[in-house]
């Protein structure tokens, strides 16, 4: 009988949640909405991706998670979701970098990708990787400035993926060396079967009670407004 994993990814306004058997995708249900539907939504996707394999929960042998960093709300949505569900039915659970998944929307023979998630202001989560997807510089808080990512740049093309697409083409210097796809992409749990199925087989699991994601910077709320007074409004 194969192996069921659930892989979930909840980290930007894209919810995506895939079924995989033995390493392969088979069902993938996801929608991206700019409101985050993801408490709407993350429950339904589950149940259709199980029920269209007649699955129940306690058929998975792991729940593989996108673990960070992006969207505060999305992490707290996800997370909740996949311990739960891992929980309820003692199955393990296996934590992805976010940015690892962001970096295999992209195919290169040469070079590096630049994974990126946009933050606020000038700002992006970024992590750059090999060709073939080794990570080479973790994930980090970076504000962009004209020759950021230059040093990359001499050493073969720089492909640029992920949601901090259109930042960093308006940022940056012209580089020839700098790869721009059309359009930016968003993480998806297709993109995280290949992942988990590696980390099922090694056994790479996470203490579910103690299991935390990675929001890399402390979540921040807008300050409120005074009025004349002093007064909070």
């Amino acid at each position: 009988m194969p192996s069921h994993l659930l892989c979930i990814e909840t980290t930007t306004t894209q919810c995506s949640v895939a079924l995989c058997a033995d390493g392969e995708l088979s069902t993938l249900a996801q929608s991206n909405h700019e409101n985050y539907q993801h408490a709407q939504l993350l429950h339904i996707y589950v149940d259709k991706v199980l029920s269209k394999h007649n699955l129940k929960p306690s058929d998975l042998a792991a729940i593989a998670l996108s673990s960070g960093p992006g969207s505060y709300t999305g992490l707290r949505i996800g997370a909740a979701a996949a311990k739960g569900l891992c929980y309820a039915n003692d199955i393990p659970l296996i934590a992805i970098p976010t940015l690892d998944i962001v970096a295999r929307e992209i195919t290169a023979s040469d070079g590096h990708i630049i994974a990126t998630l946009d933050a606020r202001r000038d700002e992006l989560y970024c992590a750059i990787y090999s060709y073939d997807y080794q990570c080479v510089q973790a994930a980090i808080p970076h504000v962009i400035i004209s020759n950021s990512f230059n040093e990359w740049a001499e050493k073969g093309p720089v492909y640029f993926v992920g949601t901090g697409l259109e930042k960093c083409e308006e940022i940056v210097n012209n580089n020839t060396q700098f790869i721009f796809p059309k359009d930016p992409s968003y993480p998806s749990a297709k993109h995280m079967v290949k992942q988990a199925q590696a980390a099922f087989e090694q056994q790479v699991f996470e203490d579910v009670t103690y299991f935390d994601v990675d929001y890399l910077k402390a979540f921040q709320t807008s300050p409120q407004k005074k009025n004349a007074l002093g007064q909070s409004t």
